[in-house]
């Protein structure tokens, strides 16, 4: 599994690095462009589960965690963006919390650049991400309730929608920021789903060439 996540960040990094090159040789107004910073991660369904002999409400709490991406222009108008967030999510079960799992989506989006002066970047368009869920790793409370010390969970993919705003500061220097759903669930390996839906707000620096 893993041979295979770094198989697939190295191919897109490969593609979004080549379109960039590409762009650059075509048009000075093109650009390939480095982004990092905070991500807010805010899950915007739940769902009720059974654990042990109770039949609760599960859901996953808001939280920060930190995001990198890159993007490469085909020209002015069209870009491809590959991101990557990580972020450690405690779990609420029946009103309080029995563990923590980690939310590490890697995302392509088709950007499209619907302002693109200088200074001001307006963008947005369709995403296809692949979310690698970490085990629920329960607390005294999650292993009171289930008996045991995690709870397994399986990868899926989903497509979501994302947008985008850049300031631009200097020829190569940006303020960014932007927001992206998610449509996702938490696939547990004992045969039950979490809706999640997460809202992925994001700030950072990015570095234009």
């Amino acid at each position: 599994m893993t041979k295979n996540r770094i198989g697939i960040l190295v191919g897109c990094i490969a593609i979004v690095a080549a379109v960039g090159s590409v762009a650059q040789a075509e048009d000075q107004d093109t650009h390939f462009k480095i982004y990092f910073g905070p991500a807010y991660v805010a899950p915007m369904s739940d769902s009720d589960v059974t654990l042990g002999s109770l039949d609760e409400t599960i859901e996953a709490e808001d939280q920060v965690g930190w995001n990198v991406g890159i993007e490469g222009r085909f020209n002015p108008w069209i870009g491809l963006e590959l991101d990557y967030v990580n972020a450690n999510q405690d779990v609420n079960f029946a009103g309080s919390t029995i563990g923590d799992a980690t939310f590490s989506p890697l995302t392509a989006t088709f950007d499209i650049h619907v302002v693109h002066t200088k200074v001001v970047d307006f963008y947005l368009g369709p995403s296809y991400s692949y979310v690698n869920w970490g085990d629920i790793h329960l607390n005294t409370n999650g292993g009171t309730v289930t008996g045991g010390s995690e709870i397994g969970t399986d990868s899926s993919s989903c497509w979501g929608a994302s947008l985008g705003l850049d300031i631009g500061i200097g020829k190569h220097f940006a303020i960014q920021g932007g927001l992206k759903y998610l449509n996702t669930d938490l696939e547990m390996n004992n045969g039950q789903t979490v809706s999640v839906d997460p809202l992925l707000a994001r700030l950072g620096v990015a570095f234009r060439f």
